[in-house]
C-alpha cells in the first residue's frame, strides 16, 4: 500500500503522519511518499538575485528537515519513505504529485482554522479533497 502524506511541519501535520505510520503497520509492501512545498517568491518583490538565491536556499533547507521529522514520526519499523520537496502553492502542487505518484491514499493535516478562516485564507486540505480523484484522509 502506498501513502502520500502532505507535511508543513505543523502539529496537525505531525498528527496525520502518525495516523498514517498506524494504518501502515501490518501491511505488506507499504511505502510513503512525503511531500512538502516551499513558498516561490512572488514577482512583486523588489529584491536582488542574491536575496532570492538566499531565500530560496534557506526555504529547501528548512523543508528538507521538514521531511526528516516527518519520517521519524512514522514509527517503527519505518517503510520505504521518498522524500518530496516541491516549489509553489501547497494544494496544487500535492495534487500534482499524487497524479504523478498515484498513491493508495493522500493523508493531509487540517488546522482546524474554522469556517471564515478557511474561506479567507484558502484550505490545502479541502483544494486536495476536492481536485485529487483518489481517497483522502484529512486528520485533525
Amino acid at each position: 500500500m502506498k501513502f502520500l502524506i502532505a507535511v508543513d511541519g505543523s502539529p496537525a501535520s505531525a498528527r496525520a503522519v502518525e495516523l498514517a505510520g498506524q494504518l501502515l503497520r501490518g501491511q505488506s509492501d507499504p511505502q510513503v511518499v512525503l511531500v512538502h512545498c516551499v513558498p516561490g517568491m512572488s514577482g512583486d518583490l523588489f529584491v536582488g538575485p542574491d536575496a532570492v538565491y538566499r531565500f530560496q536556499e534557506e526555504s529547501e533547507r528548512l523543508g528538507r528537515a521538514i521531511l526528516e521529522a516527518a519520517a521519524d514520526r512514522l514509527g517503527q519499523p519505518r517503510p520505504p519513505v521518498e522524500p518530496v520537496l516541491r516549489r509553489g502553492e501547497p494544494g496544487r502542487e500535492i495534487v500534482a504529485e499524487a497524479e504523478r505518484q498515484r498513491p493508495d491514499l493522500v493523508v493531509v493535516g487540517r488546522r482546524g482554522l474554522g469556517r471564515l478562516s478557511s474561506a479567507l485564507l484558502g484550505s490545502v486540505s479541502a483544494y486536495v479533497v476536492e481536485h485529487w480523484r483518489g481517497p483522502v484522509l484529512v486528520v485533525q
